[in-house]
C-alpha cells in the first residue's frame, strides 16, 4: 500500500498526489501536523519534519521530484493519464498562426465580444527589459462574476481578475496563454466560489475555440 504523508496546503504535496492521480493508483493519505514539532511519527519514518514523504512497502522517499521521478518508473501509465494532467494543469495554450501584434488584437476582440474587460494591457519590456517587446500579458475580468466572488469571499483577490499573455515565438507565430480561473481560487475551498470561476472558464474556452 502506498502512503502519501501530506497536507492539503502543501505545494509539494499536491505535485505528488496529481501524480498519483494520472497513474490512477489508490493510496492512503496520512494529513501530518501543522507544526513541525509535532511531527514524531513523520520524523520517525523518515528521518525530517518535512512534507510531503512517500512509503511503498518498505521503500521511503522524501523529496517531491524523487518521489514523482521514482512513482513514473514504477508504475505504468493508464490510457487516460494525460487527460488528468491536463485538467490538472490550471492553464490553457493555444499556439496560432498570427503575428503576435496580430493575435493580440483579435484576442481583444474576442475578450469584448465574450463580455471581458481588459483592466490592464502591459508590455513585456514594462516587466523586464529582458522580456521580449512583442510580448504583451492582459489583466482581464468578468464584471458580474468578479463581483459574485467578491460576495462569496471578499477576501479572495485572486477571483477578481486572471492574465492572459501573447507570447512571440522565433518562427513569427503567437503563443496565448492564461491562467486557469478555476485554478486561481481551488485552494480557497469555497465551493460556490469555484461554481462562479467555472462559468468563466466555460467563457474563456468558448473564446480559445474561436481565436
Amino acid at each position: 500500500m502506498i502512503t502519501l504523508y501530506q497536507s492539503e496546503w502543501c505545494f509539494y504535496s499536491h505535485r505528488v498526489r496529481q501524480v498519483l492521480t494520472e497513474l490512477g493508483l489508490n493510496f492512503m493519505a496520512v494529513n501530518v501536523p501543522a507544526a513541525r514539532e509535532d511531527r514524531a511519527e513523520l520524523l520517525a519514518i523518515s528521518g525530517q519534519d518535512t512534507a510531503p514523504v512517500l512509503t511503498d512497502g518498505d521503500k521511503i522517499y522524501t523529496d517531491s521530484d524523487k518521489i514523482i521521478d521514482y512513482l513514473r518508473a514504477t508504475y505504468p501509465a493508464p490510457e487516460d493519464a494525460d487527460e488528468h494532467a491536463a485538467m490538472g494543469a490550471w492553464r490553457a495554450a493555444m499556439m496560432v498562426s498570427l503575428a503576435p501584434r496580430a493575435a493580440l488584437a483579435r484576442l481583444r476582440e474576442l475578450l469584448e465580444e465574450k463580455g471581458f474587460i481588459i483592466l490592464a494591457q502591459i508590455k513585456g519590456p514594462k516587466i523586464n527589459d529582458r522580456l521580449p517587446k512583442e510580448y504583451a500579458i492582459l489583466q482581464v475580468t468578468v464584471p458580474v462574476a468578479a463581483v459574485k466572488s467578491l460576495s462569496v469571499d471578499p477576501l479572495a483577490p485572486a477571483a477578481i481578475m486572471f492574465p492572459i499573455a501573447v507570447i512571440p515565438t522565433e518562427d513569427g507565430k503567437s503563443v496565448i496563454a492564461s491562467a486557469d480561473p478555476v485554478g486561481q481560487v481551488w485552494l480557497y475551498g469555497e465551493l460556490e466560489l469555484r461554481n462562479v470561476q467555472a462559468a468563466v472558464k466555460k467563457r474563456l474556452a468558448e473564446l480559445f475555440e474561436e481565436i
